[in-house]
């Protein structure tokens, strides 16, 4: 018995040593985005100067913004030290166009995902558009998500809205179907709270997993073309609506309700919560959202 307990004892010795040469020595995976995540911020920041968008103040906080990293994000991200800045701008249409990424390591010029979050002025029927295009990481797929939250159904129609552009649009989701996940591969699973908020427009993207770097090319690119047809559609579509003062209360509202319900059950969210500590709220509530909301857990 003596000896049995021994060998456990050594086999639990030899597992739990290859486990911490394995965390000590792990660097995640570094993936190509062959230049797209480049070229959807130059798109929207030309398209925001297009339409007279101008810097809000927060811009400058984060602008060489970094966060030391301790275990087990360090492992999770692959670097002590990330920059994640952030660029955003507002007109009279638009409350907060955000755009933001993960740059690892900082002064790397790396960077993990492309996020754009547009949310509009209150009182406009309009719905929040958000970007998320991320690349694989440590238990996770490549995924795009993409999609245009409507924070009140009865009183924000995005056929209204759209308008003609629908078809621009639908011609976006076309390129990219073959990618978009379904229920058996979790579509929709970690977002279950935001179903009532979702559109019939959303792009739910999975990265093909393979080392075939043409293939992984052909998807990065596939989503670019969309994405470049959807810019525009949003922007024009935005400018052309017409402020409804009677809505503004209801609006602000249902969009702090949104915001609320994201802080609450989102786990990017927890997990931003946590690396970005007393930088959190300014970072993500006044950034993504210029909202005033008292946010509670």
């Amino acid at each position: 018995m003596k000896k049995a307990f021994k060998i456990i004892g050594v086999v639990l010795l030899i597992i739990i040593v290859a486990v911490s040469i394995f965390i000590f020595t792990y660097q995640p995976k570094k993936y190509s985005d062959f230049g797209v995540f480049t070229s959807l911020r130059n798109q929207v920041l030309i398209l925001l100067k297009e339409y007279g968008a101008k810097e809000r103040s927060i811009t400058q906080d984060f602008n060489e913004f970094t966060l030391n990293l301790s275990f087990p994000y360090n492992k999770v991200f692959g670097s002590n030290v990330i920059a994640v800045p952030l660029k955003s701008f507002h007109n009279d249409k638009i409350a907060a166009a955000t755009i933001t990424h993960f740059e690892i390591p900082s002064n790397s010029s790396y960077s993990r995902d492309f996020t754009l979050n547009i949310r509009p002025r209150y009182g406009l029927r309009a719905p929040v558009f958000h970007v998320d295009f991320m690349k694989p990481a440590l238990g996770t797929p490549g995924l795009c998500i993409v999609d245009f939250f409507n924070v009140d159904k009865d009183n924000i129609s995005l056929e209204s809205f759209f308008g003609d552009e629908r078809t621009t649009i639908e011609k976006a989701l076309s390129i990219v179907e073959k990618y978009q996940r379904s229920i058996e591969e979790g579509r929709g699973k970690i977002s279950r709270y935001l179903d009532p908020y979702k559109s019939t427009y959303r792009f739910e993207l999975k990265e093909p997993e393979t080392d075939d770097e043409t293939i992984r090319k052909a998807y990065y690119q596939s989503v670019e073309e969309a994405l470049q047809l959807i810019f525009p559609s949003y922007f024009k579509s935005m400018n052309e609506i017409q402020l409804d003062t009677n809505f503004v209360k209801r609006h602000e509202e249902k969009t702090k309700e949104l915001v609320q319900l994201m802080y609450k059950n989102d786990f990017a969210i927890d997990m931003g919560r946590r690396i970005f500590k007393e930088h959190f709220e300014k970072y993500w509530l006044d950034g993504f959202w210029n909202v005033q909301v008292d946010l509670k857990d």
